[in-house]
């Protein structure tokens, strides 16, 4: 769907999947999982200066800042995810910072065209070099990766202990001795890969929080008492913040990036245990993950937004955090390959939230502007939607 053989300087998915996912488990669901307290202070560094930032640049109103939400979270988000994956010092460099905004877009574009264009055109790769400048931020940011886990890697300017905790640093380490992962360009290619993810999926959860949370000032409220005060937010405190997770989970039910989920693709002719549906050879099967976050025999009342609904009903006690893989819950998957890297995406998206909420009020600049907008089996924010952001009297 993504066209990896463009999008991915000829990356062969299908080959490397098994493989991957046991890499990718080990670097995100273990050695990654055990980083993260540790990496939380630098994070909790990036997203203040990403939110002065992002403040600076915003639209002076009575009121207070006006920002457009789809662009202010993705690039905040893109800000604070890079430290976990490249650290301070590469991810504080302009040139590689805007190549890691621009890279997951360019993907998105190139999946776009590539639905509606000749074949002749997407297999040269023509439309893909349209749409991203030749592959310019592709370029950049496979360049940089192949050095610091390569030739690089003993001279690589992040300062330690941070330099051991980023996920460039561990993929490398972890396949120093493998006979499979030749090279730092194949290992490159395979942490651009998960970038796209990282990168692509936090930011548009977030733009649907902030759109709900900006048309409920009780619930800002209530999170910001729960939350407490910012300079005494640690990283265990974070991720047990019910009410927070709660309202993140409801937000992501009601509002999932895809109404499908757990895609996969047939690599031989297959035949489901009850007789049906046969699935050829090259076919792609898929849940419906709006069917199974809506139905009433799990989610009372499914299509009434609740923010509290995982936090007061003893039915869901046992799936209430964000991060939970469930079949009632399909938004990371489900099973052996369910997504190694939700506990990241979680403490960015969570880390985002707490920051801007402990700070500001929150509400749409426009109370009927359009919000969101279908694509194929996906859902978009609209990028001119704007929030004004009200300074608090205190923090």
């Amino acid at each position: 769907m993504f066209g990896f053989k463009h999008t991915l300087n000829n990356f062969n998915h299908d080959e490397v999947a098994q493989v991957k996912s046991r890499l990718l488990g080990r670097l995100l669901q273990i050695q990654g999982v055990n980083n993260l307290p540790k990496i939380f202070p630098y994070l909790v560094k990036r997203v203040e200066q990403s939110l002065a930032e992002q403040t600076a640049l915003g639209k002076t109103t009575p009121d207070g800042v006006s920002l457009p939400i789809a662009s202010t979270v993705r690039t905040m988000a893109s800000r604070v995810m890079s430290v976990l994956f490249f650290g301070e010092s590469t991810s504080s460099d302009p040139i590689f910072a805007d190549a890691l905004l621009r890279h997951p877009k360019d993907m998105v574009s190139c999946m776009g065209a590539f639905q509606i264009t000749p074949s002749f055109f997407s297999s040269g790769s023509f439309v893909h070099s349209i749409i991203t400048r030749r592959g310019e931020a592709q370029g950049i940011i496979l360049n940089r990766l192949a050095h610091i886990m390569g030739t690089g890697r003993d001279t690589w300017n992040e300062q330690s202990p941070l330099k051991e905790l980023t996920l460039a640093w561990n993929i490398s380490s972890l396949t120093s001795d493998s006979t499979y992962w030749h090279g730092p360009s194949h290992l490159a290619q395979t942490l651009l890969g998960v970038w796209f993810a990282a990168a692509h999926q936090p930011w548009m959860n977030l733009a649907f929080i902030m759109l709900q949370l900006s048309t409920q000032p009780d619930t800002q409220a209530a999170l910001r008492l729960e939350i407490g005060a910012l300079d005494q937010l640690s990283y265990d405190k974070l991720m047990n913040l019910p009410l927070l997770d709660s309202f993140i989970k409801e937000t992501v039910r009601l509002h999932p990036l895809d109404t499908l989920a757990v895609r996969r693709k047939a690599l031989q002719p297959y035949t489901f245990a009850a007789g049906a549906p046969h699935v050829p050879a090259g076919a792609t099967v898929a849940a419906s993950s709006q069917d199974a976050m809506r139905d009433s025999a799990h989610y009372p009342q499914p299509d009434v937004f609740q923010s509290r609904r995982f936090v007061d009903t003893e039915s869901e006690a046992r799936d209430t955090k964000f991060t939970e893989v469930s079949e009632k819950f399909l938004v990371w998957g489900f099973g052996s390959l369910a997504c190694p890297g939700r506990f990241h995406a979680s403490i960015v998206m969570k880390l985002v939230i707490a920051h801007i909420v402990a700070r500001y009020d929150i509400k749409l600049e426009d109370a009927k502007a359009r919000t969101m907008w279908s694509w194929e089996t996906f859902t978009m924010p609209y990028e001119g939607t704007r929030f004004v952001l009200e300074e608090l009297a205190t923090v």
